[in-house]
């Protein structure tokens, strides 16, 4: 890291969800999202050290992956069965899966929260880096999409907030 430059960086994303109809097991929750300038250079990586994600229906304490991919790959239409090509696959770099159990509950009147910073479990510690598999594409953003592991209610479209703690190797 360069002079001035800190060795860790918080990013903040908040995917667009659909407030409609339920999701179901399986289903796309929100598209790829762009966390841009993610990476210091396009030819770098970063470990991801911790989530923290907010749910603004407080009633949720919902079962989703987070999918971590080097490109804006289509896992399928929001609110429909993933389907993704094969060829898409490869784009993916990391999954974090959030569980019940992850989740603070009742805490907050309006909301419920869930930190992952253990790296013996669910993905946290994952190396990301600023190339696809094939080290034939560079950049430096990164893309987050969710999937639905279990029936989910969003209430507004922009219900969930994702923070993402990173360190820079």
């Amino acid at each position: 890291m360069g002079y001035g430059k800190s060795k860790y960086k918080t990013f903040t994303v908040t995917p667009t969800v659909q407030a409609s109809p339920d999701y179901s097991d399986g289903d796309v929750l929100f598209s790829p999202t762009e966390i841009p300038e993610f990476f210091t250079s396009k030819n770098s990586s970063a470990q991801i050290v911790s989530l923290f994600v907010i749910d603004k229906v407080a009633a949720n304490t919902s079962d989703f992956t987070l999918y971590f991919t080097h490109s804006a790959t289509s896992f399928g239409t929001v609110n429909d069965t993933a389907d993704v090509a094969i060829g898409a696959i490869e784009e993916v770099q990391a999954t974090i899966p959030i569980v019940g159990a992850d989740w603070i509950s009742g805490n907050l009147d309006n909301a419920n929260t869930c930190m992952l910073t253990d790296p013996a479990s669910d993905g946290i510690g994952s190396l990301v880096s600023s190339y696809n598999w094939a080290r034939t594409s560079f950049s430096t953003s990164l893309y987050i999409v969710g999937i639905a592991d279990e029936t989910i209610n969003v209430a507004s479209t922009s219900d969930l907030i994702i923070k993402i703690g990173v360190k820079y190797l």
